[in-house]
């Protein structure tokens, strides 16, 4: 299964004013990739908790609550079980169901 991470690195200088207007939006930027990175874990989990195999190995990526699945899965019930996996997760507002159906 694939890890996702985020690291955003900011330089150390004296802020001018306009830098410190813009703080508020670089702050809730930073807030809402920590809950799509927190959401993405969510439904990892939730996927592996159904107890089907070929889910554990869906790449889940999520960009303003909505989540992302992508990869194979060999019948279209497990894609269906997927995307109502994910939607079901709290948090998600929109599932983009991007898995391909046959044999890996």
């Amino acid at each position: 299964m694939a890890q996702s991470a985020a690291l955003l690195i900011l330089p150390a200088r004296q802020r001018t004013g306009e830098e410190t207007e813009a703080a508020p939006g670089m702050a809730r930027l930073l807030r809402q990739s920590q809950e799509d990175l927190c959401l993405a874990e969510r439904v990892e989990r939730a996927l592996r908790a159904t107890g089907y195999g070929p889910l554990r190995g869906i790449e889940v990526t999520v960009h303003a609550r909505l989540v992302i699945l992508g990869g194979r899965v060999p019948s279209y019930h497990l894609k269906q079980v997927a995307q109502t996996t994910a939607l079901a997760v709290p948090g998600a507002h929109q599932v983009r169901n991007d898995l391909d159906v046959g044999r890996p």
